[in-house]
């Protein structure tokens, strides 16, 4: 390796940090922009053999402010 070329992080490297930083990115993303997300998402896998998916959405507020409900605005 160059010793310009900085090393992989293991958030790049591992299948599941990085699977994690990716829903992460695109849950904020979408509710930056106003997508209902809440609610279970039936996910039917196009390939043969391999599983279909169900993934639970929910809000889920901390203890710091749990009264915090955003308003989005029309643009």
């Amino acid at each position: 390796m160059k010793p310009d070329t900085p090393s992989p992080d293991a958030a790049d490297t591992d299948p599941t940090r990085r699977f994690e930083r990716e829903l992460r990115n695109l849950i904020a993303d979408s509710f930056a922009r106003g997508a209902a997300l809440e609610r279970t998402w039936e996910i039917p896998s196009s390939v043969t053999g391999a599983p279909n998916w169900s993934v639970r959405i929910e809000k889920i507020y901390g203890d710091d402010d749990p009264s915090y409900e955003p308003q989005l605005l029309d643009e």
